[in-house]
């Protein structure tokens, strides 16, 4: 195993599904302590600040505001700070892989070149896209 595909393999565990999304999960923790923290910050902030200057009775609108800021401030800090790990790889994909994808999911693919010939909308923006060959590939492709 050269060092890339380690360094991959163990990153692959550090990983977690959230919201039906992968994020690395050391920076999920940071992100959430840091957002709380300024949230409550804010809010807290507020409470300390308004009553100076803010009828009494909008005290916490105010303050609430404030922790709404601090979660904005952590929102942005965040995107700064912990930049998307995902890597994607695009490639052209072949009738081949096509017929293994349906194959593999239990698809009937006839069918499925059936009902694209049926709908000349889904033919044209298939060929549009470049992946109409995929489907129906050319003789000797």
């Amino acid at each position: 195993m050269n060092k890339s595909n380690r360094d991959r393999g163990q990153q692959a565990g550090e990983f977690v599904e959230v919201l039906g999304d992968t994020v690395y999960g050391k920076d999920l923790i940071f992100s959430i302590i840091g957002s709380a923290f300024l949230g409550l910050g804010g809010f807290l902030l507020g409470k300390q600040i308004f009553p100076i200057f803010a009828a009494e009775n909008m005290i916490n609108s105010y303050s609430l505001l404030t922790g709404i800021a601090g979660l904005v401030i952590a929102l942005i800090i965040n995107s700064f700070l912990f930049k998307p790990k995902r890597k994607l790889i695009e490639e052209k994909g072949t009738a081949g892989q096509v017929k293994e994808i349906f194959d593999d999911y239990q698809l009937d693919l006839d069918q499925e070149r059936k009902a694209i010939r049926d709908n000349p909308a889904i033919m044209k923006e298939m060929k549009e896209q470049g992946i109409y060959e995929m489907f129906f590939p050319r003789k000797g492709d």
